[in-house]
């Protein structure tokens, strides 16, 4: 019965780690989700800053290139930035599952040991009386 009750507690205890695991990975994904959105949010700046205004009548081909050029570049990695946020998004949901399915099953471990010791105590009371 003690060994039974001591497997509980072990349990319990790496439960409780996991979830501490899993609430580090989380708070780790948030911060990378907030770089990643001030990211994308730098590049629809620089993107909207460098667009040719419609005013100007004679555009050098040169400075509409280069413009080009930087605009598609800016687009890719706008798209790199969204899908990896995305991607970081998912891993925070799977993580958050995690850390909700760690906490119950160490809810249960915890249940389990004080049920065991509940029963150990009543065997020793009836081994007492005996």
């Amino acid at each position: 019965m003690e060994k039974k009750i001591k497997r509980f507690q072990r349990l319990a205890t790496l439960r409780k780690r996991d979830i501490s695991k899993n609430v580090a990975n989380s708070n780790l994904l948030e911060t990378e989700i907030i770089k990643n959105k001030k990211l994308i949010n730098q590049i629809d700046d620089i993107m909207n800053n460098s667009k040719i205004d419609g005013t100007k009548e004679v555009i050098n081909s040169g400075f509409f290139k280069n413009n080009a050029q930087l605009l598609t570049t800016l687009q890719s990695q706008k798209n790199i930035a969204t899908n990896r946020n995305n991607y970081l998004l998912n891993e925070q949901k799977l993580v958050k599952k995690k850390i909700i399915i760690n906490s119950l099953k160490k809810i249960k471990a915890d249940e389990k040991t004080s049920e065991y010791k509940t029963l150990y105590s009543q065997e020793l009371e009836k081994k007492n009386y005996n």
